[in-house]
């Protein structure tokens, strides 16, 4: 079976502590099952992310947090994101003032 980019397949693969993972949108990764149960990695929880030179190490932080915390850019991303086009806005501002007028 051969895989895009010429990775090596699962079954090339013998080394537990080495995976290839695939880059998704906005850069996610999935962390293997096998791996998140070892190290006590649960939904929802926090991992420690450092970049090292070319590698990313992900760290298990061994903590539940009832919230994420955001960065600046990420902030600013969604505010950009959920800005109306002008026309829109115009479009919806006066729809509003015409509900409150009748």
């Amino acid at each position: 079976m051969k895989q895009a980019n010429n990775l090596p397949s699962a079954e090339q693969t013998t080394n537990t502590d080495q995976e290839w993972l695939k880059v998704l949108g906005k850069g996610m990764i999935t962390i293997p099952k096998v791996w998140r149960e070892e190290l006590g990695i649960d939904e929802g929880e926090v991992v420690k992310a450092e970049k090292v030179g070319n590698k990313v190490i992900i760290k298990a932080w061994g903590k539940s947090v009832p919230y994420r915390i955001f960065s600046d850019e990420e902030i600013q991303e969604w505010l950009k994101d959920d800005k109306l086009p002008p026309d829109l806005a115009a479009k919806i501002n006066k729809k509003i003032k015409v509900l409150s007028i009748g």
